[in-house]
């Protein structure tokens, strides 16, 4: 399965947060879930991650990170998208230098995973992918 060719093109259009997990939308047959870290860059700046979200940080009303995350990108679509062969980290590229980093944080619990158009990628721990593809 080509997972970056699954997302390029692609718009974000929903990020939800489940229990521990989180899931994103880039359409009915695109989303990425997690229950590992994630963080959303932009111009070499740290705009949100998944440990903010509830967060007052003296703040009016504590963060919501589904909100900035989607004020950030809603506009933009996937330019490109890179798995680090060393990590299993999935970098989502909507240009400007901003991007989507879904991170590998164990040697043994698995991290994010994409379903594309029935197939599934999916980062396992240490950061090894397997892919499945729908036959």
């Amino acid at each position: 399965m080509n997972y970056s060719a699954a997302l390029v093109g692609q718009r974000l259009l929903s990020v939800e947060k489940r229990d521990y997990s989180w899931f994103f939308s880039l359409s009915e047959d695109v989303r990425v879930g997690t229950e590992s870290p994630w963080r959303l860059l932009s111009q070499g700046r740290i705009i949100v991650t998944s440990e903010d979200d509830g967060h007052p940080f003296g703040l009016p009303e504590p963060v919501d990170a589904a909100s900035r995350v989607l004020a950030t990108v809603s506009n933009r679509t996937v330019e490109s998208a890179e798995i680090d062969a060393s990590t299993g980290d999935l970098t989502v590229n909507f240009g400007g230098s901003t991007c989507l980093q879904f991170l590998q944080m164990s040697c043994g619990y698995e991290s994010w995973r994409l379903y594309a158009q029935g197939n599934e990628t999916i980062c396992m721990g240490a950061g090894e992918i397997a892919h499945f593809v729908k036959r």
